[in-house]
């Protein structure tokens, strides 16, 4: 799942749906050289927010040592000029971003650290010529500003540095089985190449002797003076860091908060550097208040700025949300959820009463949102982060927060104070208000919720804001969405229409990036694939009997044929799995096309369903059988030989250049999924090894499950538990199910019921079918006897958190739920299919259940 950085990007272009940055309306703010012609033997190609200019007489090398530039908004369009000159001179290739709006974008707080602050990127044919164009740019360049780098080595006193990378994409999967950009070993190998916030040079890699020098100077870059050792890092951002140290002589603990010149901008373009010295001002300030921590002062370490605080003990508010949220405990009881209502309102009330303090300062906050609040170990509050905290009447400075805390544009000071506040209550109650993003009208319908389900007396909570207050047809489409999912049942064919007329309403047939909104990590695979892509919508529309435009499966076959088939990628976001649905969708020959092209790449080296080859497998097995009295000889042994590698591989004798195991459990992501095709051989073939080998894997997964206070049980990853379908029990116990039909296992029969209870979970936090409500509804209906339970309507009815009415269709949140996705990992797709099961009351012709999830999610 993409991380806040990464969404955040794809939250730019549009207010409804995650789309590329290329889309970013900045039209106002290009920089000339993007919409001039390129000079004579040079072209001009655009992607995303850059625009590249190569060379016509030559293509990109592979890789290697590659030059970025750095600026400021105010200084860029004189660099970018420079820049270009001299890459002419010397006819190396070189991008650019695009504009002034880009450049600020990608300077932003929140974006990825270790490429943050790039400007240009140069990419040299080779040492001579990178030797070259750096000494020329390093000398025009001298005593401009930049941001610094993280990730490269800086050259001299020029907001130009280096690393040796990729010039060209290239993928392979990292140790987490995450699809990655790679480098070429020596060997021939793709390997992760490592874009991190510490400048590293690959093994293979000699240094060259020009950056011996700046090698050296940076590693000289440090001040022996500063009075801290760091103990802890705490938090990172683009704006620099936040640390507990202690003081070498005293021994006293502070917080050091770093800010980075040039880097985190924000809004109005001010700096980290800005803002630090705005916090400290409000410190000063507010000095001798409970609430504030105390400030010590300024300092220059390197050439980053720091201001230390006191060290406040004690947890933040979000981590406590997280400890304590008592819909995550027990059974929901009145006696186990007074104890927490309690404990929100005794916190409530002393933020009110910090930012009354704050107030009467003549200041305003500007940032409340739970992991800006600590709990002292006597459950006092504190609130930190001040770095927008000005004068209540201050109008230019934005007022920050989390997303769905904060109070719409224009809010004057203590107002906006007043909205976080209320925000932060709600959140502690429902912490769903990023829905309140997409429509405010949500957030009275989670009020309205928390209320009745607390049993929160007429008076509690802070006053609403006023920015709060009832529009027309808002509380409308509110209450459409809960009559689709009120009554003695959910209506389900209007839920399917509604789904379906949103699905439609986002298809995008013009666009060669996708067909359909879904997940950001749809761009990087094309737009095609099973989880993210076409492939996926198209699969859910075919198997709900709902028509698919012949238009459309014409853009998935060309989009699938435009995509690298090196590119790692198995069931769910390769292009097996697009070939299996080409298939359904009456497409045989480009199905079998797109396979072939999978199957001639280097093979994964995951085991998994997601990205590994028990997908690529499964696959195979679904076209050997398809339309066929026969199974398809080739496409079958495939299957069978990758069968043979996974059942080694659980057996602990795995075979040279097999895949490696998952570290987890669960049906994408981990083992179930080869037990899966174990067992769909063993239907097919009747050979008693598979099915002893699907036990194996199975009983493998199960030692990942664990038994949890509330009765469930879940998958333990990490830190974390799971009970979802992409990577958790109940993807697992579907497997598990499936064998226990064909031979008993009483202890893998012992862990469905308790499964299932975690499956029929109150709350929920999103709602896609991969990692959220509909696929753990739709496993409870499966993994449980006769129609559908009360308890898996309950938790069906609690979709109308984030279902958004808009006209005659109805849209869902997708990951991280900060704008929709029509997707089937995620969005409207997934949930499409889930409704389907869950619609499907009574037994099939000839038995069993007419739309089973298994193998509707495993186009079986």
């Amino acid at each position: 799942m993409p991380g806040i950085q990464e969404t955040q990007l794809y939250c730019l272009a549009d207010r409804t749906y995650y789309d590329t940055p290329a889309r970013l309306p900045d039209e106002d703010s290009r920089y000339p050289l993007d919409a001039a012609p390129p000079p004579p033997g040079w072209r001009r190609v655009a992607g995303g927010l850059w625009t590249s200019h190569l060379p016509e007489d030559g293509e990109l090398a592979e890789q290697g040592w590659k030059i970025h530039v750095s600026a400021v908004p105010e200084e860029a369009a004189e660099t970018l000029r420079d820049t270009a000159w001299i890459c002419r001179e010397h006819r190396v290739p070189f991008k650019f971003l695009r504009s002034e709006r880009a450049l600020l974008l990608m300077s932003d707080k929140y974006m990825a650290r270790g490429g943050a602050g790039k400007f240009l990127t140069l990419y040299p044919r080779d040492e001579t010529a990178f030797t070259r164009v750096l000494e020329d740019l390093t000398r025009a360049l001298t005593g401009r500003r930049g941001p610094y780098i993280l990730s490269d080595l800086r050259i001299g006193d020029a907001p130009v540095y280096v690393r040796y990378g990729a010039f060209v994409e290239r993928w392979c999967l990292d140790a987490e089985g995450e699809r990655v950009h790679a480098l070429r070993h020596p060997s021939g190998e793709l390997v992760p190449d490592e874009r991190g916030v510490v400048f590293r040079v690959p093994g293979w890699v000699p240094v060259p002797e020009q950056l011996r020098p700046h090698l050296a100077a940076r590693a000289a870059a440090r001040d022996d003076d500063f009075p801290y050792v760091v103990d802890e890092a705490l938090q990172f951002s683009n704006a620099g860091g936040i640390y507990l140290a202690r003081h070498r002589g005293n021994g006293r603990r502070v917080v050091l908060r770093e800010a980075r010149p040039h880097c985190g901008l924000d809004a109005v373009g001010d700096d980290a550097v800005t803002r630090l010295h705005r916090e400290h001002r409000a410190l000063t300030a507010l000095a001798g208040l409970d609430c504030v921590p105390e400030v010590y002062g300024l300092r220059n370490v390197w050439e980053h700025r720091f201001l230390m605080t006191e060290y406040i003990e004690g947890p933040t508010l979000f981590d406590e949300i997280i400890a304590r949220f008592a819909l995550l405990r027990g059974a929901g009881t009145p006696a186990e959820l007074a104890p927490y209502t309690a404990w929100v309102e005794s916190v409530t009330g002393q933020l009110a009463r910090a930012l009354d303090a704050v107030h009467a300062r003549g200041l305003r906050f500007g940032d409340l949102h739970p992991s800006n609040v600590i709990l002292r170990p006597d459950g006092r509050v504190a609130l930190v982060d001040f770095e927008y905290a000005t004068a209540l009447d201050d109008t230019r400075t934005p007022v920050a927060g989390a997303p769905g805390l904060q109070a719409p544009p224009g809010t004057p000071g203590a107002e906006a104070d007043a909205y976080a506040l209320w925000a932060t209550w709600l959140n502690m109650l429902m912490p769903l208000t990023e829905m309140g993003g997409h429509d405010r009208a949500k957030a009275l319908t989670l009020e309205a919720w928390a209320r009745e389900r607390y049993g929160l007396a007429p008076g509690a909570g802070p006053r609403r804001p006023a920015a709060l207050e009832r529009g027309p047809g808002r509380t409308d489409r509110e209450a459409e969405i809960a009559a689709l999912l009120d009554g003695p049942a959910p209506d389900w064919a209007e839920l399917r229409t509604r789904l379906l007329a949103g699905i439609h309403a986002g298809a995008t047939p013009d666009r060669r990036d996708r067909l359909f909104p879904g997940d950001p990590k749809s761009f990087a695979t094309g737009g095609t694939d099973l989880a993210h892509g076409a492939a996926g919508v198209l699969h859910a529309l075919h198997s709900v009997h709902a028509p698919v435009p012949d238009a459309w499966t014409d853009w998935l076959v060309d989009a699938a044929r435009r995509r690298d088939p090196a590119a790692p990628g198995g069931l769910f976001d390769g292009l097996p799995g697009t070939a299996v649905v080409l298939d359904r969708l009456g497409r045989p020959d480009d199905a079998r096309e797109l396979f072939a092209r999978a199957a001639a790449a280097p093979p994964s080296a995951s085991a998994d369903l997601m990205s590994g080859r028990a997908g690529t497998a499964l696959a195979a097995l679904r076209l050997a059988t398809s339309g066929r009295t026969a199974p398809d000889p080739e496409l079958l042994d495939t299957a069978l030989r990758t069968a043979w590698d996974l059942d080694c591989l659980v057996r602990g004798e795995p075979v040279a250049g097999g895949p490696a195991a998952p570290p987890s459990a669960g049906l994408l992501r981990g083992l179930s999924g080869a037990a899966l095709l174990h067992l769909e051989l063993h239907a097919l073939t009747g050979e008693e090894w598979l099915l002893r080998a699907a036990g194996a894997a199975l009983r493998r997964e199960a030692a990942h499950c664990v038994a949890m206070p509330d009765g469930t049980v879940q998958v333990r990853n990490g830190k974390r538990h799971l009970i979802y379908v992409y990577h958790g029990s109940s993807g697992f116990a579907l497997v598990a199910q499936e064998y226990l039909t064909r031979r008993e296992a009483p202890e893998l029969a012992a862990l469905l019921p308790g499964v299932r209870k975690g499956c029929t979970s109150e709350f929920v936090r999103e709602p896609g079918l991969f990692t959220g409500r509909a696929g753990l509804v739709a496993a409870a209906r499966e993994l449980g006897p006769g129609p559908v339970g009360a308890d898996v309507l309950a938790s069906v009815r609690n979709l109308s958190w984030h279902l958004i009415a808009r006209e005659d269709r109805l849209l869902v949140p997708g990951a991280r739920l900060r704008r929709c996705s029509a997707d089937l990992a995620t969005g409207a797709a997934g949930l499409l299919l889930a409704v389907h099961v869950l619609a499907a009351d009574g037994p099939a012709p000839g038995g069993g259940r007419p739309h089973g999830l298994l193998p509707l999610l495993t186009l079986g």
